[in-house]
């Protein structure tokens, strides 16, 4: 081998055939040709003036020995050759070094929770839009499918808008009852007015009666007064007899009484009159209440009954009126159920069809919730004794997508966790230890992407979730 050409490095061991530099130059190598430069360059030999050879490793030999290099003078090409070699090891050894030094998932995968959607009645599903299928997007209460059970149960529904017919029948019957009632007692109070001004005008009728019989007494009275004057006369000068005096006086006092017994009678009348102004009746029999004034009591009576009755019916209806509402509603949830998507996501599992049949309880569909997306990633037992709860971590997809920022939210370690995430921990089997990270990114748009694979890189410090939350 000449002194100003390259030496030839082995790709590894079982291969003799030379390689350039840049393919197959393993660690040893760099560091056992990289040892050869450095020792020829700092012990030169001036009789040789050869390159460092670099022997083939021997595959058996983990580490392999120091490579002999007899000493020669140093040319200017070869220090330069050895200085480039020098930058050429690092760069190619740096990238490896970092990725060894850094804590990094063995394989992590976005992952989501997956919503079941099951049926609340029984009956025939239909679907609001055309072509849902797996994938569909939805949207956070958008509605999906209905359900509709025309076999429903209705008897309660019947028997209540029964009973409320009959409520409304009685209390029509009671309002007719009660407008009769109102207008009888208008037509006795008539009749008792009318009653009561007959009976004042009789009363007056009476009284000019009785003034006409005081006056008629008067005139007796003063007929006898003047008799008993002559008689006391014709009796002084015994020209009349005693017997004719006594008759006269008699006459006179008969006449004088008269008189006061027609003063009083006329006393009883007005007191007659005065009551029956006042709309009180005094007669001389005990029944001193006309038969107008006792049926309009009695229809009063009857219509404050009526009227409680009515009250009471109406009050019933009200209360009929309001549990029929609530079970038509309750009907209507029986019969017809509309089914609304809960999250923003996509169709995960479709396990229903359009015109099937369902029972309560089954399950229609599963949905992708992507506003729960997170990453699943599984990590070496050495790297996960370094992680804790909140540490920031970055991912970077494999399809080339931008690096998102995030942080741990879950260590399970060697758990088995059940979920109801859309990959289990035991697809990830690369490593024992599972890690579960948050990345707000991932949840803003519809579709999360679920499965998507990439590396998790878990940098120092533990406060990254406060500053993204």
């Amino acid at each position: 081998m000449r002194a100003d050409s390259e030496p030839s490095i082995p790709t590894g061991p079982g291969d003799g055939a030379p390689a350039s530099p840049k393919t197959d130059f393993t660690a040893p190598a760099q560091l056992a040709y990289l040892e050869a430069a450095v020792t020829e360059w700092q012990t030169p030999d001036p009789a040789k003036h050869t390159p460092p050879t670099l022997e083939p490793e021997v595959a058996a030999e983990p580490n392999p020995a120091p490579i002999v290099v007899p000493r020669s003078g140093v040319k200017l090409k070869t220090v330069l050759k050895s200085l480039a070699a020098i930058a050429i090891a690092v760069a190619l050894g740096w990238l490896p070094a970092q990725r060894l030094l850094a804590t990094t998932s063995a394989e992590a995968v976005v992952n989501a929770r997956i919503i079941t959607i099951r049926a609340p009645i029984e009956g025939e599903v239909s679907m609001n839009q055309a072509g849902t299928d797996i994938g569909s997007l939805f949207r956070a209460d958008q509605n999906i499918l209905t359900i509709r059970n025309p076999r429903a149960n209705s008897v309660h529904l019947t028997d209540l808008i029964r009973e409320r017919n009959q409520l409304q029948t009685s209390v029509g019957a009671l309002q007719s009852k009660k407008q009769i009632l109102e207008s009888s007692l208008q037509e006795l109070t008539r009749q008792q007015e009318r009653f009561r001004l007959g009976r004042i005008e009789q009363l007056d009728q009476r009284v000019r009666e009785a003034d006409a019989d005081i006056a008629a007494a008067e005139a007796q009275y003063s007929v006898a007064s003047k008799s008993l004057k002559r008689a006391t006369s014709l009796r002084q000068t015994d020209a009349g007899s005693q017997a004719t005096l006594d008759k006269a006086e008699g006459d006179e006092r008969v006449a004088k009484q008269a008189i006061q017994a027609k003063n009083e009678y006329k006393k009883g009348i007005l007191v007659e009159l005065n009551a029956a102004k006042e709309g009180t009746f005094v007669g001389d029999s005990y029944n001193d209440t006309p038969q107008s004034a006792q049926r309009k009591m009695e229809v009063s009576l009857e219509l404050s009954d009526v009227d409680a009755r009515l009250t009471g019916s109406k009050s019933q209806l009200a209360e009929m009126d309001s549990a029929i509402a609530i079970e038509k509603a309750r009907q209507s949830e029986l019969s017809e159920a509309d089914i609304h998507s809960t999250v923003n996501g996509r169709v995960w599992e479709m396990l229903t069809a359009p015109g099937e049949h369902v029972n309560a309880g089954q399950d229609l569909m599963k949905l992708l919730d992507c506003g729960s997306a997170i990453v699943t990633a599984s990590v070496t037992e050495t790297a996960y004794e370094r992680l804790a709860i909140g540490q920031p971590a970055t991912f970077t997809p494999r399809d080339g997508g931008p690096e998102l920022h995030g942080y741990v939210v879950g260590l399970n370690g060697l758990a088995a966790i059940e979920s109801n995430a859309a990959i289990h921990q035991s697809a990830l089997s690369r490593e024992p230890y599972h890690v579960s990270l948050k990345f707000p990114e991932l949840t803003k748009t519809l579709d999360c992407r679920v499965g998507r694979a990439g590396l998790v890189k878990f940098a120092g410090g533990s406060s990254l979730a406060d500053s993204l939350n």
